[in-house]
């Protein structure tokens, strides 16, 4: 099994949830067989959160990513150790906006 990372879009169904915020983005991370194996798993992460995918901008196998600083090379490295060791989809921080122009 291989870390895969992925970048995707979303709108929140219920925005009261959410401050108010209508969508986002967020990178997940997590451990499958390849990305027709990661798919449902994103998929599945994302609507038991109450959101609803919009666009997955990319899957990629997570391997030595070069960061632009060493603060995110250390955040995103240690978010794919932890799917690495767990069957679960590990989040980064969620970054929401509050209309579709942001």
């Amino acid at each position: 099994m291989k870390v895969y990372w992925t970048s995707v879009e979303f709108d929140i169904v219920d925005p009261s949830a959410y401050e108010n915020c209508v969508g986002g983005f967020v990178y997940l991370f997590l451990k499958a067989g390849d990305v027709r194996e990661a798919l449902p798993k994103i998929e599945t992460a994302i609507e038991e959160e109450g959101l609803r995918i919009d666009n997955i901008e990319f899957v990629a196998q997570y391997d030595e990513i070069p960061w632009d600083s060493e603060e995110e090379q250390i955040q995103y490295d240690s978010l794919a150790k932890e799917a690495q060791e767990c069957e679960e989809v590990i989040w980064d921080e969620i970054f929401a906006y509050e209309s579709k122009n942001e």
